[in-house]
């Protein structure tokens, strides 16, 4: 009997957490929602940044999949000066856990930003992650047009 109810448990659970990863809520086609984030080299709030595409990016130490789409964008945005601003935001429950993540992964600091507090769940609402940790590509006139770009998009964009 107890092998049953774990086969059953562990069934249920296999439906249920690939779903907690993967967005539900397209909020595509959308104006972004305006939100402030800042680090020890600079504030950027979404609205500001009008007149350029935008590369947003929420993510966690803690969700692979984020961590790795946080790196990949990292490394093609170093150095890039175009008119793509990339925005990577981390959820981390500690700030500690991300400052040594941005040295573990060698991220550039000034793009990455750490919320916590009462703008987290107002922030995690406006875009739909329910903790999903995903990636925005906003147009110069605050549209999202695009949900988890890939690489080769954000680098065919880079070179227009």
């Amino acid at each position: 009997m107890k092998k049953f109810l774990l086969a059953v448990v562990g069934a249920v659970m296999l439906l249920i957490i690939p779903s907690a990863y993967y967005p539900t809520d397209s909020i595509v086609g959308e104006v972004a929602p305006n939100f402030e984030v800042s680090n020890d080299n600079k504030a950027v709030e979404i609205d500001n940044l009008r007149g350029r595409y935008i590369l947003l990016s929420f993510w966690s130490s803690t969700d692979p999949k984020s961590r790795l789409a946080n790196k990949a964008y990292n490394d093609i945005m170093t150095g890039e000066k175009s008119m793509v601003e990339y925005v990577a935001v981390n959820f981390d429950p500690s700030s500690k856990v991300f400052e040594e993540i941005v040295k573990i992964d060698d991220l550039n600091a000034d793009n990455q930003f750490h919320i916590n507090g009462s703008n987290m769940p107002v922030v995690g609402e406006d875009y739909g992650l329910h903790g999903n940790f995903v990636s925005f590509l906003i147009a110069p006139d605050g549209e999202i047009i695009a949900q988890n770009p890939s690489a080769n998009d954000v680098k065919a964009l880079l070179k227009a």
